[in-house]
């Protein structure tokens, strides 16, 4: 017999690992669009713009005309997103697991904005986290040290799927088998939901509205309003959106798709998927002024509809990488790009507070200082005195040489500068944070020698507006 082709080696691979039959065919599907050319890459001419006064609503008139109603947030379940590693902070476990706030980890306050919901409102709201394989066991003993009690499991497990070789597709082979795979996006969660028959329990459950966001967004909390007016107004699906700052480069965007000057639907637009031409304009303050937050209510009886009609279509992202030498693909998809199988839609525009994520160290030490306050409802957002100033988020760059890890940012800054009141800290070199300071205003901290420089050696411990260079 000949050598097995790139369709036989896959579905060897895939099946190894018990991935089922249907999830298979699933990937291989994937991998004949990229076959046939498929790139992922947006066709910009049909890139049109979003209504205002159609396809927006803001969050203030949303908590003026809907009120918060018990019978609401009695059908709503949250999922949270919780399959990172962090591995581009250095960490090897699940980053949900680090210290944050007040000495809590992530999961512990997620835990907390739940538990602080059921007893306000007296309803016993399920909370499901979408795990990895390589953060469920940890994630769980968090969890289940945190108090958290339910009748529905709170873990369901997201896929993996093989990367593959930019020559033939056939799946990569490693010294390490952890580097033959990778997540398949987070707009598994659908094919998940429905796999694992969680979707169908929830429905028989009488659970009618998801709230699904990324674990690292401490912003993302139930906001009642929005269940009564996501249930009263019938949609299928919202996304929350906010006004973009110069800090968000990179954010997704919805859009209508366009054809012919005619409406096909709406799409989700990521960075990868941006023609490298039109980057500039996709990055600017311009054509789209917000951005998504990944903030997501979906109407689960709506995806069990649309589901058992067939071809769910999410976006194909084509992420070329390198592993071990080797050009290899990654097939991903985004929970958010589920917008284009639906008509009812609505983005939901809201404040920037809903919005703090922890994608690098710089995000680490905003959300940790006191720029960021943990609230009542657990709630994480931009301290009151900061607000009260009329500052938006701090700008923060600091030098991938020394901070990139967060074992090296750990090293480095034993103590927190007080950011209320920054503008923006940008970090050169290698500094030592050795005792409380305060930031004003816009400062930068350039060593250009090739020791280590202590802060405290600058004998002061307030910088307001000012460049450091050593």
């Amino acid at each position: 017999m000949g050598e097995k082709n790139y369709i036989d080696k896959i579905i060897d691979k895939m099946k190894s690992a018990d991935l089922s039959k249907e999830f298979i065919e699933e990937f291989l599907m994937k991998v004949e669009q990229v076959r046939q050319g498929e790139t992922g890459i947006a066709v910009w001419d049909e890139v049109g713009d979003l209504d205002p006064k159609e396809d927006e609503i803001d969050l203030n008139e949303i908590q003026s005309k809907y009120p918060a109603s018990k019978e609401s947030l009695s059908k709503l379940v949250i999922i949270k997103l919780n399959g990172g590693l962090g591995t581009s902070m250095g960490l090897s476990k699940a980053k949900s697991l680090i210290p944050i706030k007040d000495g809590l980890s992530f999961l512990k306050i997620i835990a907390n904005q739940v538990l602080y919901l059921r007893e306000k409102y007296s309803v016993e709201i399920p909370l499901l986290l979408m795990d990895s394989y390589n953060t469920q066991d940890d994630s769980q003993l968090e969890l289940e040290s945190s108090g958290l009690r339910q009748n529905f499991p709170t873990s369901f497990l997201q896929h993996k799927v093989p990367r593959i070789l930019q020559t033939d597709f056939s799946p990569i082979q490693t010294k390490d088998p952890k580097n033959d795979w990778c997540p398949p996006g987070h707009g598994d969660i659908y094919f998940t939901l429905v796999e694992t028959g969680i979707l169908d329990q929830l429905l028989e459950s009488g659970y009618e509205v998801a709230f699904l966001s990324n674990g690292d967004n401490l912003g993302a909390t139930v906001d009642s309003s929005i269940v009564s007016y996501f249930l009263k107004s019938g949609l299928d699906f919202a996304m929350e959106m906010t006004p973009k700052t110069l800090a968000d480069k990179k954010g997704g965007a919805i859009y209508r798709k366009t054809r012919d000057g005619k409406f096909l639907h709406y799409e989700l637009l990521e960075t990868a998927q941006v023609p490298k031409e039109f980057e500039h304009e996709f990055t600017g303050m311009g054509k789209f002024r917000t951005f998504s937050t990944n903030n997501l209510w979906i109407n689960l009886k709506s995806l069990k509809e649309r589901w058992n009609q067939g071809n769910f279509r999410l976006s194909l992202i084509v992420n070329p990488k390198e592993v071990d030498g080797q050009n290899v693909l990654q097939l991903e998809t985004a929970m958010g790009s589920a917008v284009g199988n639906f008509s009812k839609f609505r983005g939901i525009i809201i404040p920037r507070d809903r919005f703090a994520p922890v994608k690098k160290t710089e995000d680490y030490l905003v959300r940790r200082s006191d720029a960021y306050q943990l609230n009542e409802d657990y709630s994480l957002t931009m301290s009151l005195t900061r607000k009260k100033m009329g500052l938006g988020e701090p700008v923060v760059s600091l030098d991938d040489n020394f901070y990139k890890k967060i074992q090296d940012f750990d090293k480095r800054f034993p103590f927190l500068p007080s950011l209320y009141a920054c503008e923006s800290l940008e970090v050169k070199g290698d500094w030592l944070f050795d005792l409380d300071i305060t930031i004003k205003g816009r400062v930068v901290f350039e060593n250009t020698t090739s020791s280590q420089i202590k802060v405290s050696s600058l004998g002061k411990i307030l910088f307001d507006n000012e460049s450091i260079k050593k």
